[in-house]
């Protein structure tokens, strides 16, 4: 149980890393630019979509932190 929480907390971390440099939006604006091109679609996408985006992210690896944290604690109370 130990190694799958320190597994989750270590996963928080890099998403929550990406989150803080901004990655997510990042590859948003990759992806739309690239799979959208040549279609009616406007030039950039919404900031309602990127908002999204962004919160997703964060609250993703915050759930992921808090989850590998409860997996450590319940390790440690059952030994």
């Amino acid at each position: 149980m130990r190694f799958a929480g320190l597994l989750l907390v270590t996963g928080a971390a890099f998403t929550l890393a990406l989150h803080l440099v901004g990655a997510p939006e990042g590859l948003y604006h990759w992806l739309y630019d690239h799979l959208l091109s040549g279609l009616d679609v406007p030039e950039e996408p919404s900031q309602g979509s990127l908002d999204a985006i962004s919160s997703v992210s964060l609250i993703g690896g915050l759930a992921e932190l808090v989850a590998g944290m409860a997996v450590l604690a319940m390790d440690r109370a059952r030994k």
